[in-house]
């Protein structure tokens, strides 16, 4: 017979359906109409696919399988055909966002398993297109409640500060009312100003006669090495000439200015600012003296139209010896421990003629001369019924230019801090309410340190500015202190000064002379004690006052913290911190244009125009040119082109561009602000009619009603909430323009709260209906959430991200698919190589090996391959043969598995039997 192998023929002629897998659609072809057009008729819908088989036989799938876990877990979820819902996760239990199930989702899930059981061609899971109206309008966005609650808590928390801030500017405005009264000390100081400056001196117009055969001349002997000598001209008195203090034109009005116009006024029985201003002790005057010789650096010609001597400042080392006289005065003696220091008093305590007389020894002797450089008198005037003290500084400065400029200065205290009880229980009262800030302070830290929000709460600038306050108070409190003490040591030391000395060094006899200059020293160092004294006291009521002026503007800036509270002041004040940094670079700006304008103003104009003289002057007289008050003739008077050019070039770049771009960046930031917030900010009167109709709603039945309050509806809800973003939102800095992905993401992405999310969160349902319109009331009002074009925005993301996650769940349901026919290809293939194996040993156990040949019974009962010829006359063993056929053994494998020889003497033996 020939090898036939019939799998192969099978296999060659198939089954005519080779193409046509299950499931499959044939979609007819596309032809031209009658008008031309390409035309295609109506899709048909496939029919389900068909189960695939299971995966118990595969072989290659669960390796496939394992290297995506994911695929197959997402696969499986998809089959249960249950959307997420927002509120019950399949993990359930957590925070309140995550934690018990809401109507919404309840709702969403139901809709969802009813979609399923409708019958969508192609996909049995795909869901219809978001609803602009429902995706945008309905109902309030959980983010939208956080946020409303987050600004609520802030205003209250702001607010809250201003009735103790309130509390403490009362008592601070009573006790400055009390302790820091000052007309009567501006009225007293202002008395003995207007005195001296008023006071008009006399002095004999005198004319020096230069022929000494008429008055003759007195000339001295060279003095010795280190002092001075005078030369006595004799004089010619022509009359008298009047002058003030801001009058004096030369060096001897001095002496006379003091003689005849100081004196008068510090005379204690003189009838000078109606006897209420006495001065305590002496009048100290100390004046510095210094060099003279020839004048240096001057060529001869220069010389010849200056011959007199120069006098400038006392070199380092030189001592001035005393000169004058020194023996009986000792205003003339040099003190090696003050180098060019010479020290006169006046003894205001005694008679105008002693006064007058040692002012005249002074004159005659020429304690002031041209080597004076300037000259100090110091003391302190009482007003015994006002208790105010008037510190007298006067220095009379000598220029080498050749002027003569005096400056006075008054300076009153008061001497009394504390005169009625009414002020010690004011003080009672800042310093209770002084603890009571420190303790909240305190308290707030504590609270912020155990939220682990501690590094928050020190950001924040209002936190520095309480901390600021605290401090600044009491260190106001540690001067005032202070100066109450130093005040009343000073009044004891006064009303110990004691009396007068008995004789004054130049009218005293000569037996107590020595006496007289003992008791005047011991007397004049208690009056310098007594000066030095009122300087400590005035250096401790001018920190006082510096304190007390800058705790006020803290106390302004704390009003500032509670006004952020009210939404409109908040917008201001959020636009006012954010333009700081542009104001520092602004300021760099115009401080270099403007002090380089200074800078050429003095330049050009300072020689001649007094205004311009130096660069403080420049910077004044340039800032009231800004403003607008100057005087533009006195700069054309010394350079006309130069100023033209000058103003013009100050006047656009400084007052135009400068103050103009400030002007024009301030309005574009505050629009900034308010764009990023997205609202104006709501009105004073609409947030008091809101808290009155807040508070009769709490009075009503259902207001009365035992619900959650805002601040722990606000702590639930916030709980995994971030701590920065948080405080953002409380002190409304948030930036509510979907400017990047994630705040897209964040937007889209958010749930809507309804009243029964509420209510199982402990409020109840009235209380939770107001609460959902107030907070929804309170989004239409902001632009940013409620205008048209971030409604598009938001839902053209949601539609985009419904689209991916159609796509996304179609790649998973198509990748299962084809992961699902790769598996059953696998399983044919399996299949497929098992047949062939199969085929291959049957075709093998049916070729009959060389030297053997086929024998089949008469009955066709079996068949066997022999290669013995001696067993041609027998018959295969027809039980043994269907045997091994039944067990599928071809008969070459019996003959392997049976003794051959004893098969065929069995065989021989049954024949002959027969």
């Amino acid at each position: 017979m020939p090898d036939v192998d019939p799998l192969a023929t099978d296999a060659r002629q198939g089954d005519g359906d080779e193409n046509t897998l299950p499931g499959t659609v044939t979609v007819p072809p596309l032809w031209a109409g009658e008008d031309g057009n390409v035309r295609k008729l109506a899709e048909i819908p496939a029919p389900p696919p068909r189960k695939p088989p299971p995966l118990r036989n595969a072989t290659i799938s669960p390796w496939l399988l394992e290297t995506r876990p994911e695929d197959v877990q997402q696969a499986q979820q998809d089959e249960l055909m249950v959307p997420p819902d927002d509120f019950n996760p399949p993990s359930g239990g957590g925070t309140p966002r995550s934690g018990v199930g809401s109507l919404a989702g309840s709702q969403r899930s139901a809709s969802a398993s009813s979609m399923t059981s409708a019958s969508v061609p192609y996909s049995m899971d795909s869901r219809p297109p978001l609803d602009p109206d429902e995706a945008e309008v309905g109902g309030v966005s959980l983010s939208q409640l956080e946020e409303f609650l987050a600004v609520k808590k802030g205003m209250r928390n702001a607010c809250g500060t201003l009735p103790l801030t309130f509390a403490v500017w009362i008592t601070y405005v009573f006790m400055l009312l009390n302790i820091g009264e000052t007309l009567g000390a501006f009225q007293s100081s202002n008395l003995i100003l207007q005195s001296i400056t008023q006071a008009v001196a006399i002095r004999p117009d005198t004319a020096y006669v230069a022929a000494p055969p008429v008055y003759g001349t007195t000339t001295p002997a060279p003095p010795p090495p280190g002092e001075t000598t005078t030369t006595t001209t004799p004089l010619l008195i022509l009359g008298t000439r009047t002058f003030t203090m801001h009058e004096i034109a030369e060096v001897d009005d001095i002496g006379w200015w003091i003689k005849t116009a100081l004196i008068p006024i510090i005379d204690p029985y003189g009838s000078a600012m109606s006897g209420t201003q006495k001065m305590v002790g002496f009048a100290r005057m100390v004046q510095q003296k210094g060099e003279f010789g020839d004048c240096k650096d001057l060529s001869k010609g220069v010389l010849a139209f200056y011959p007199g001597l120069c006098y400038p400042q006392l070199s380092p080392g030189t001592v001035v010896a005393s000169f004058g006289d020194h023996p009986a005065d000792d205003a003339f003696t040099s003190d090696p421990s003050r180098p060019g220091k010479f020290e006169a008093w006046l003894d205001a305590g005694r008679d105008r003629a002693v006064m007058e007389a040692r002012v005249q020894n002074l004159i005659d002797h020429h304690w002031i001369d041209a080597m004076t450089q300037y000259l100090d008198i110091d003391g302190f005037f009482i007003n015994v019924e006002t208790s105010v003290y008037s510190r007298l500084n006067l220095r009379i400065t000598i220029d080498r230019e050749g002027g003569i400029t005096p400056i006075l200065h008054l300076t009153p205290i008061k001497a009394e801090v504390i005169t009625h009880w009414s002020q010690v229980f004011v003080n009672l009262i800042f310093v209770c309410l002084l603890g009571m800030q420190l303790v909240i302070f305190v308290q707030q830290a504590v609270s912020e340190y155990s939220q682990n929000t501690l590094h928050l709460h020190f950001r924040d600038v209002w936190t520095w500015l309480d901390l600021a306050i605290i401090m600044l108070a009491i260190a106001l409190l540690l001067a005032a202190v202070a100066y109450d003490v130093a005040s009343d040591a000073f009044q004891t030391a006064v009303a110990q000064l004691g009396d007068y000395p008995t004789w004054d060094t130049l009218e005293a006899p000569a037996t107590r002379k020595v006496q007289a200059i003992l008791e005047n020293q011991a007397f004049r160092l208690n009056v310098n004690e007594l000066v030095d004294g009122m300087d400590y006291v005035m250096t401790m009521s001018i920190w006082v006052r510096f304190m007390s002026a800058w705790y006020g503007v803290a106390l302004c800036l704390r009003f500032f913290r509670g006004f952020s509270g009210q939404p409109r002041t908040a917008v201001i004040l959020q636009a006012i911190l954010y333009m700081g940094n542009l104001f520092m670079h602004h300021m760099i700006v115009f401080g270099v244009v403007f002090g380089n304008f200074a800078l050429s103003g003095y330049i050009l104009f300072g020689e001649q125009v007094h205004y311009w003289s130096n660069m403080g002057n420049s910077v004044d007289s340039l800032m009231h040119m800004m403003m607008g008050e100057f005087d533009y003739d006195e700069l054309r008077n010394v350079a006309p082109w130069c100023a033209l050019i000058w103003w013009w070039a100050f006047f656009l770049s400084t007052t135009i561009v400068l103050a103009k771009v400030l002007t024009a960046t301030v309005v574009v930031r505050f629009l900034e602000v308010r764009q990023a917030l997205g609202e104006p900010g709501l009105g004073l009167p609409a947030q008091v009619i809101g808290a009155v109709k807040n508070l009769w709603y709490s009075r009503s039945y259902e207001g009365s009603m035992k619900s959650t309050p805002d601040e722990d509806l606000f702590r639930m809800i916030s709980a995994n909430g971030d701590a920065a973003y948080l405080k953002k939102l409380m002190s409304m800095k948030q930036d509510r323009r979907l400017r990047t992905r994630d705040d897209l993401a964040k937007a889209e992405k958010d749930v809507k709260v309804d009243v029964d999310f509420l209510v199982q969160r402990g409020m109840d349902p009235s209380s939770a209906e107001r609460l959902l319109e107030r907070c929804s009331q309170w989004a239409g009002n902001i632009t940013v959430t409620s205008s048209a074009t971030n409604r598009l925005i938001l839902l053209v993301a949601r539609q985009m991200k419904y689209i991916q996650d159609e796509a996304e769940r179609m790649q998973r349901k198509v990748r299962s698919r084809i992961d699902r026919a790769a598996q059953s290809a696998d399983r044919v293939d399996v299949k497929h190589a098992k047949c062939i194996a199969l085929a291959k040993r049957i075709l093998r156990a049916q070729k009959v090996p060389h030297g053997w040949t086929v024998h089949r019974d008469e009955q066709g009962g079996g068949t066997c391959a022999m290669n013995n010829p001696a067993l041609l006359r027998g018959r295969c063993h027809v039980g043994l043969s269907e045997r091994l056929q039944f067990l599928g053994l071809p008969c070459r494998r019996c003959a392997q598995a049976v003794d051959v020889r004893k098969m065929n003497a069995s065989h021989v033996e049954t024949d002959k039997s027969r």
